[in-house]
């Protein structure tokens, strides 16, 4: 190896550390969601090291998209999320409601999904291609299916990841995929509620790191430098 190789593994070796520590912290009910916060603030650090003239939602979804190993997870939609994204905290976002015909959609959803409480307990998560068959299958009077395609991906798991995990709880300190459960002898649980779980963000953050290593020392370049 060269030394630029040897100073490399040694940097990401360092990394890896990092993340071991942050697994440790989810293994550990007491530190549980400070283990939910280092990794997705780990994410974030790959994501600005990576992509640096990216803005921050860009770079995070593109780090992950593109380096965790998980793009087909991280593509899936959440149904629930999306039939209950008017009654959510992005209801009046520019970007959501750039979406046509949501209420219409949504009815087309329901009948091919089932209602909320059906897709909570059997098919919450669909493939962006399953989502855009069951629309077109009966498509609405002068549906727009670019719109559609064009604005999906709002409501996927790694919006979600975004919207709720890297923002939520690292900027405001709420988990909302994460219940608390009060214990009989006064502890406390946590409990995740959604796809996106501790496990899952450990996985993805790994997954990241292993993948942005082995461009960099094959290619003998820093991340900000492929």
């Amino acid at each position: 190896m060269t030394a630029k190789a040897d100073t490399m593994q040694e940097y990401f070796a360092r990394w890896e550390g990092d993340l071991e520590r942050a697994k440790t912290l989810l293994a550990d009910q007491k530190y549980y969601l400070e283990g939910w916060l280092v990794l997705s603030c780990h994410i974030g650090a790959f994501a600005s090291l990576r992509f640096p003239t990216l803005r921050d939602n860009e770079g995070y979804k593109s780090v992950v998209l593109q380096y965790s190993g998980m793009k087909d997870f991280y593509e899936q939609i959440d149904l629930l999320f999306f039939l209950q994204w008017p009654r959510s905290d992005f209801s009046s976002n520019g970007d959501f409601l750039k979406l046509k015909n949501h209420t219409d959609l949504a009815k087309k959803i329901k009948a091919a999904f089932g209602d909320e409480n059906t897709i909570r307990n059997r098919q919450r998560y669909v493939s962006q291609h399953d989502f855009l068959g069951a629309v077109s299958q009966n498509p609405l009077p002068g549906f727009d299916q670019g719109n559609l395609q064009q604005y999906l991906p709002l409501f996927s798991n790694a919006e979600l990841l975004y919207r709720y995990v890297r923002c939520r709880a690292v900027h405001a300190l709420l988990f909302p995929f994460v219940t608390r459960v009060h214990l009989a002898d006064g502890g406390i649980r946590y409990d995740d509620n959604h796809a996106i779980t501790g496990s899952v963000l450990y996985k993805t953050a790994l997954g990241i790191l292993i993948k942005l290593r082995s461009e960099c020392v094959s290619m003998s370049k820093w991340p900000w430098e492929l």
